[in-house]
């Protein structure tokens, strides 16, 4: 299995300290070590790097930045190679876990499973999901030591045929397969009309205007987002903002994920 190498280095106006960074890139590992890498089967090593330390090569960079370059989230260098954006917000180590484990999971964009489609107005057919194992579950988060890391889902949460009380995210959170509580998201192709589809943090169902390009050039990530006409200051790439408006509080988790919680934060 290939071992990832990745790097995590302030690169904003934000008073980070290096320890802090450290700190955090520490929490990264023991969650893909501990929580993630065994259900995903992905390895990664996770170094902080200092203010202005050039990004060696071959590593994955994920940058805490002011403004983004072309948008938040994941993309793709000029050489085809992996990096992230997070704003640096006061929740930012959340967002850079969620990053990661996105980038892990799928590096570039390209990742698809098929499952029935869950638009109300639907057939319910068989549609295809862009795989982002940090988005429909975006608004719950748990503690490694003193730092926050995103919660995300489990492959079962793909399988509209998983049995009954299967787990399909990590803090337990969501119902069941391919549900996506308010403030979260997923989307996918439909092969019926050859167009992206979302539902949106607001719970709304939409359908791109145009119809996928299928550009081999372009990852079908950034394809999504320029369907939908997404870019950094708008909403759905707007994590903090995102996590303010609909994160629950401990006291309002049901019992299982309570007691995920009290398990993951402990370790």
């Amino acid at each position: 299995m290939t071992r990832r190498r990745i790097t995590l280095q302030n690169q904003s106006s934000a008073n980070i300290s290096f320890a802090e960074l450290s700190s955090v890139a520490q929490a990264l590992q023991i969650q893909v070590d501990r929580d993630f890498g065994p259900a995903w089967g992905v390895q990664a090593q996770i170094v902080a790097l200092q203010q202005g330390e050039p990004t060696p090569s071959k590593v994955w960079p994920i940058k805490i930045v002011d403004k983004p370059v072309g948008g938040l989230g994941i993309h793709l260098d000029k050489s085809h190679k992996p990096y992230a954006q997070v704003k640096a917000t006061s929740d930012w180590s959340v967002t850079a876990s969620h990053e990661l484990l996105e980038m892990l999971a799928d590096p570039y964009g390209h990742r698809f499973t098929s499952s029935p489609d869950i638009d109300p107005d639907s057939d319910g057919h068989l549609v295809q999901y862009l795989v982002e194992v940090g988005d429909p579950c975006e608004v719950f988060q748990y503690n490694i030591g003193n730092s926050a890391v995103s919660d995300f889902v489990l492959p079962d949460y793909y399988n509209a045929n998983a049995s009954n009380g299967t787990e399909v995210d990590f803090l337990g959170q969501l119902s069941g397969p391919l549900d996506v509580p308010d403030g979260c998201y997923i989307s996918w192709i439909d092969t019926q009309d050859n167009r992206w589809h979302q539902k949106q943090p607001d719970g709304a169902f939409v359908r791109a205007r145009s119809k996928a390009s299928n550009n081999p050039k372009m990852s079908p990530r950034d394809e999504r987002d320029a369907a939908f006409g997404d870019d950094e200051e708008r909403e759905r790439h707007n994590l903090s903002a995102i996590r303010g408006a609909h994160r629950p509080s401990l006291a309002e988790l049901p019992g299982r994920g309570k007691e995920r919680f009290a398990v993951a934060a402990s370790m």
